[in-house]
C-alpha cells in the first residue's frame, strides 16, 4: 500500500514538537513562554500520536496470530536494545546505574511498551465488544478518567498505557469506519473548543501536563480538570490533524519517526547539552528552539548509519532494515 504523505506530514511535525517539549522539559526553567509552549504541546502531541498509532493498526479479525505476534515481538525486541542502550548511557555519565536498571521501559520507551499493551488489548478484545465502538470508546474513557487514582506511576508504563488507551481506540475506529466523519473533521467546533477551553485550562490548571503525561496520581476532586483537558486534547489533537497539508520535508522525518523518537534524547544529552553549557547560552524560547534544530540535524546525521538503523528494527534482514524506521 503506498505511504500517506500527509499522514508523514502529520507524524513529522509531531516528532519535531516531542523533541521541542523534551527540550524545554530539560532546561526550560520558569520561562514563561517555554512554560505556555510545553502546556500546548503537551495537550495534543503525544495524543495525536497515539491516534496515528491506531489508524495503521489493522483489525484483528485480519490478522493470523502468527502474523500478529511477529510484529508485536518486533517492537519487544526494539524495546529491550534501546533499554540497554539507555542504562549505557546513564552508565557513562556516571549516572545511578541501579536506580536506571528499575526504571523500565526507560524514559521515552514508555511509547513503545504502550503500543505493545495497545495492540494485544485490541487483538484479544472479544469480537462482540470490538463491534460496538461507542460502548467500547466508552469502556475506554472511563478508563483514562480513573487510571489516575491508581498509584502506579511509571511502573511498566502500565498507567500511561490505560491513560492513553482511549486516543488508540479513537484512531483504530476512524480507520474502520465507524466514526463519523462529520465529527472528525468538525473544524469549526474543534476550534471553538479549543478557543474556549484552552485560556480557561492554562488559566485554572497552569499544570495541565501533568494529566497528560499519564503517570501522576490525583484524586476524585480533579476529575473535572481531567475532562475539561481531556476534551481539549481531543480537539485539538483532531483540529491539528485535519488542518495539517502536506510537506515534504516533514514527511522525510514522518516516515523516520521511530528512529528520531528513540534517539532524540540521546543527542539532547551527548550534543545539544554540551552546547548549551560550553556557550552559557540563555533558557529562553529562542534557545531552545536552536537546542531542537540541532538535536533534530543530529538525529539526521546518526540516521546515514545502517548500524543504527537496523537496532530500530532488529528483526529485520540488515539490508532491508535501512529503509523506513516509522512508528505505525
Amino acid at each position: 500500500m503506498a505511504r500517506d504523505n500527509r499522514l508523514d506530514t502529520v507524524k513529522g511535525l509531531l516528532i519535531i514538537l516531542v523533541v521541542l517539549g523534551h527540550v524545554i522539559e530539560t532546561w526550560g526553567g520558569q520561562d514563561p513562554v517555554n512554560h505556555a509552549v510545553k502546556g500546548l504541546i503537551y495537550i495534543f502531541h503525544m495524543p495525536l500520536f497515539i491516534i496515528i498509532s491506531g489508524y495503521f493498526t489493522k483489525n484483528p479479525d485480519s490478522q493470523r496470530p502468527r502474523d500478529f505476534w511477529r510484529g508485536t515481538l518486533g517492537l519487544v525486541a526494539t524495546l529491550l536494545i534501546f533499554q540497554a542502550i539507555s542504562i549505557l548511557n546513564v552508565y557513562g555519565h556516571g549516572g545511578n546505574t541501579l536506580l536506571a536498571l528499575k526504571r523500565f521501559p526507560f524514559g521515552v520507551l514508555w511509547y513503545l511498551m504502550g503500543l505493545i499493551y495497545w495492540r494485544i488489548v485490541l487483538y484479544y478484545t472479544p469480537s462482540a465488544l470490538r463491534k460496538r465502538p461507542i460502548l467500547y470508546l466508552g469502556l475506554a474513557f472511563a478508563v483514562t478518567m480513573l487510571c489516575g487514582l491508581t498509584k502506579l506511576g511509571n511502573f511498566l508504563a502500565i498507567q500511561r498505557a490505560l491513560n492513553f488507551y482511549f486516543f488508540f481506540l479513537l484512531g483504530y475506529y476512524y480507520r474502520q469506519g465507524l466514526i463519523p466523519e462529520r465529527w472528525w473533521k468538525a473544524n469549526k467546533v474543534h476550534a471553538a473548543v479549543a478557543i474556549v477551553l484552552l485560556p480557561l485550562i492554562f488559566w485554572l490548571y497552569p499544570r495541565c501536563g501533568n494529566f497528560m503525561n499519564g503517570a501522576d496520581h490525583y484524586t476524585i476532586m480533579d476529575f473535572p480538570q481531567k475532562f475539561l483537558i481531556l476534551a481539549c486534547s481531543v480537539s485539538v489533537s483532531l483540529l491539528v490533524y485535519n488542518l495539517t497539508r502536506e510537506n515534504k520535508w516533514l514527511a522525510a522525518i514522518g516516515r523516520e519517526s521511530l528512529f528520531y523518537y528513540v534517539y532524540h534524547m540521546f543527542v539532547i544529552s551527548l550534543v545539544a547539552k554540551p552546547i548549551l553549557l560550553y556557550f552559557d547560552l540563555p533558557h529562553t524560547f529562542p534557545t531552545m528552539l536552536l537546542l531542537t534544530a540541532i538535536t533534530l540535524l543530529g538525529v539526521f546525521l546518526l540516521s546515514l548509519v545502517p548500524l543504527l538503523r537496523w537496532l530500530t528494527r532488529p528483526t529485520q534482514p540488515f539490508k532491508r532494515s535501512i529503509k523506513r524506521t516509522s512508528v505505525n
